[in-house]
């Protein structure tokens, strides 16, 4: 949460500390004591009541700014839901079976990164297909995280693309485009950042006639596309499971 309400504020604005798993009453006032010493503003997503009641108490005293992240959420979802909550931290560490669910996809995405395990390709939820530096890998590894079996398969316009992802039933596959001059700014900084030289890799036509290729491609074999240019992964993660009409629910996307 704190993460997304610093987006609004120039980058470095705030320098953040995190304290972790402070599970007893020492660990807070030891946390706390240690805000004292470089003073700052406390945020904390604490679930008890006791915990919530002595950071305010603390930080009163020690003259900090507290906020309370979750108090007013839960609450609001409590009050209009008619469900009282459980106040149990430890759920939020539960190895449940949507746990399992999770690592496994996590598994199976990286065992077919990039053209891997092409012979299990069928297996995965998703798809994602593209030309070089299209975001495939750090969105797949997103919607793994949300407990989906995601392959990726790299192409290009010289190589005849894998007889297994021609196989592969079409809903499940998503085409990735982008803006060429996009693509071959990013081309460009990747060699640069490798310090290596300039490449038909990243030469303006050659990236144009790599896309269209691609745009053609997924036409004729009637997947759907999402352009990619300037998208964070996560908006895109989130137009892919869109596109394929995926469920969601509120423990993550099935």
């Amino acid at each position: 949460m704190l993460s997304a309400f610093l987006t609004q504020f120039p980058g470095r604005a705030f320098d953040v500390r995190r304290h972790n798993f402070l599970s007893t009453p020492a660990l807070v006032k030891g946390a706390l004591e240690k805000v004292r010493q470089t003073p700052g503003m406390v945020l904390h997503a604490f679930v008890s009541a006791e915990s919530k009641a002595m950071v305010a108490a603390e930080g009163a005293e020690l003259s900090l700014p507290t906020l309370d992240l979750t108090g007013d959420f839960v609450h609001f979802l409590s009050e209009h839901s008619g469900i009282s909550p459980k106040t149990d931290v430890k759920l939020l560490h539960d190895i449940s079976e949507e746990y399992h669910r999770r690592i496994k996809a996590l598994e199976f995405t990286l065992e077919h990164d990039d053209g891997l395990g092409l012979e299990t390709i069928g297996e995965a939820d998703v798809v994602l297909v593209g030309v070089s530096r299209t975001s495939k890998t750090p969105t797949s590894i997103f919607l793994a995280q949300q407990g989906l079996k995601v392959a990726n398969v790299s192409l290009a316009k010289a190589v005849t693309p894998p007889a297994a992802l021609m196989t592969v039933k079409r809903e499940k596959v998503v085409g990735l485009l982008i803006d060429p001059l996009r693509l071959a700014e990013i081309r460009t900084n990747r060699q640069h950042s490798w310090g290596m030289n300039d490449t038909s890799y990243n030469e303006m036509d050659t990236v144009r006639e790599e896309v269209e290729w691609s745009r053609r491609l997924f036409a004729g074999r009637g997947w759907a596309t999402l352009d990619v240019t300037r998208r964070a992964v996560e908006e895109t993660a989130g137009k892919i499971v869109d596109l394929l009409k995926l469920t969601r629910s509120a423990e993550g996307i099935k």
